[in-house]
């Protein structure tokens, strides 16, 4: 088995180095690739800006772990402050930080990417052994109702009182799983079927190369037969970029998340009016209840029941509606959510044990950008009227179950906050603006920014997701989603990226002019 390489512990220039694939970013679309092309002969080279973490590695402190597990610390945001844009920076990407859901492409999704969108080529029987083979990856199967948890088990008996279909959902949990709590900081356990466990040390077994702490910061020749990715060593935390080194491939595949995908592209020279363009965060609104008696929500999975009453699906705007899923973090996030600040949140925190939360997940409009500020990539978004509407009914449909299942009080964590007391005050949610960053906002699936179409003047990469203008250059992320794919990515990037690896492989002496 080949051993990772930390690039941390480079004290010079590393040399350079030549494979058949060079693969950017190690999260589910980057290192299903890796595991799938090692296999199949190809000589891989995988690269990833974050560090390894893995057992006693992941102490369970919040800031150690946002430090070193998410992209910017977990500090990223929109550039009007209102939404938390977070994702992974590690070996495994987001599925080493994320609740574990397994939520594949519905096949209206699927059928409103062919029409609306001219993907004609993703037919059900290039979806349907893609999508078999990941949910094998990941393991996947109901959470045990045993294992669903005080504060999602409200959310199921409030949905119930009011008539409301919901339903225990699907996960990649193993039987190492002891319920810690703390899945949004890592599994400690190692009971996560993620990337991490599963595709990473195949690809590894295979003969793939992983390299560790290395920031790809150019790619060079983007239409030739062979490719240079400029390459930055970073220091042992990934804080600053120390030497410099190539890699010469053949294929580069890029999977670095929409922020870290279309950034790359940009400074790679890409000339594509569409690139950055189409972002989908999927905005998710936070809520709280509180209860009589104890809760204890940090206790046992955290997110394991939805309501799925109120899910759309049209031919005009694709997935739309909301859902509503139980959740609770570690107390830095927590924190976070609490609508007031100074004594009265110490002592609203120290009542956390009689708390339960929700997030209400909003499928959006691809209307974002990925614009480049400081010479680092920036989100900018706007919520539309639409969004705003459907979010102020989501709150009250939220207040209501948690009413149902009893709850004392339920707190918008707005400013200024908005404590309800009881039913007869669910009116006063019309009053909720909406306004950029009075509402602290939750982007945990980001989609867009290359979008996949026809011809490059209608998107940024093609039925195969290489990139126009390119040769062999492809985005095997979210990033060419033309929209919401699903209420979670794990289990539509890991379906895509088993697709796409398929096809690159069936069209390999072609692709490469060999």
């Amino acid at each position: 088995m080949t051993e990772l390489q930390d690039l941390s512990q480079a004290t010079a220039d590393p040399a350079d180095l030549g494979c058949d694939v060079c693969i950017i970013g190690s999260g589910c679309g980057g290192a299903t690739a890796a595991r799938v092309l090692a296999e199949a002969g190809k000589d891989v080279i995988l690269l990833e800006e974050g560090g390894d973490f893995t057992g006693s590695q992941l102490t369970q402190r919040d800031a150690a772990m946002y430090d070193q597990l998410y992209a910017e610390r977990g500090g990223r945001t929109t550039e009007d402050g209102t939404i938390s844009v977070l994702s992974g920076r590690v070996l495994g990407g987001g599925g080493v930080i994320n609740a574990s859901d397994v939520v594949p492409i519905h096949p209206e999704t699927w059928a409103f990417w062919r029409q609306k969108h001219g993907l004609t080529q993703w037919t059900d029987t290039v979806i349907a052994p893609a999508q078999a083979r990941a949910l094998a990856d990941l393991s996947a199967h109901p959470i045990a109702p045993q294992q669903v948890n005080r504060n999602n088990q409200i959310l199921q008996q409030g949905a119930q009182a009011l008539g409301f279909h919901g339903e225990v959902m699907q996960h990649n949990r193993g039987e190492a799983c002891q319920g810690l709590g703390t899945c949004l900081i890592g599994c400690p356990l190692g009971a996560k079927h993620n990337p991490r466990k599963i595709a990473i040390p195949k690809a590894m077994a295979a003969g793939a190369r992983v390299l560790l702490r290395g920031r790809a910061v150019r790619i060079d020749g983007l239409s030739e037969v062979r490719k240079t990715v400029t390459v930055r060593t970073m220091d042992s935390k990934g804080y600053r970029e120390q030497f410099t080194f190539r890699i010469r491939a053949r294929v580069v595949i890029v999977a670095a998340n929409p922020m870290g995908t279309v950034h790359l592209l940009r400074k790679s020279g890409v000339d594509n009016a569409h690139l950055g363009q189409h972002l989908s965060l999927q905005p998710q609104i936070p809520i709280l209840a509180e209860f009589a008696e104890p809760v204890n929500s940090f206790d046992g999975i955290p997110q394991s029941y939805a309501v799925t009453e109120f899910e759309r699906y049209d031919a005009a705007h694709g997935f739309g509606g909301f859902r509503i899923e139980g959740i609770f973090g570690t107390p830095g996030i927590l924190g976070s959510l609490v609508p007031v600040a100074g004594g009265p949140g110490k002592e609203m925190m120290a009542r956390i044990r009689f708390a339960a939360a929700a997030l209400l997940l909003l499928p959006d409009e691809s209307v974002g950008e990925i614009a480049l500020k400081h010479g680092r990539p920036l989100a900018r978004y706007t919520l539309t009227d639409e969004y705003r509407q459907r979010g102020r009914k989501a709150i009250e449909i939220a207040a209501k179950i948690y009413f149902a299942a009893g709850a004392k009080s339920v707190s918008v964590p707005n400013a200024p906050p908005m404590v309800l007391r009881n039913p007869s005050e669910l009116r006063r949610i019309d009053g909720l603006s909406l306004a950029p960053a009075t509402l602290p906002l939750i982007s945990a699936h980001q989609q867009g920014g290359t979008r996949m179409a026809a011809n490059p003047s209608q998107g940024v990469v093609d039925a195969t997701a290489q990139v126009f203008g390119t040769r062999d250059v492809y985005v095997f992320d979210s990033s060419w989603y033309p929209s919401t794919s699903s209420s979670h990515t794990m289990t539509p990037i890991l379906t895509t990226s088993h697709a796409l690896s398929a096809r690159l492989l069936a069209e390999w002496p072609k692709a490469n002019g060999t």
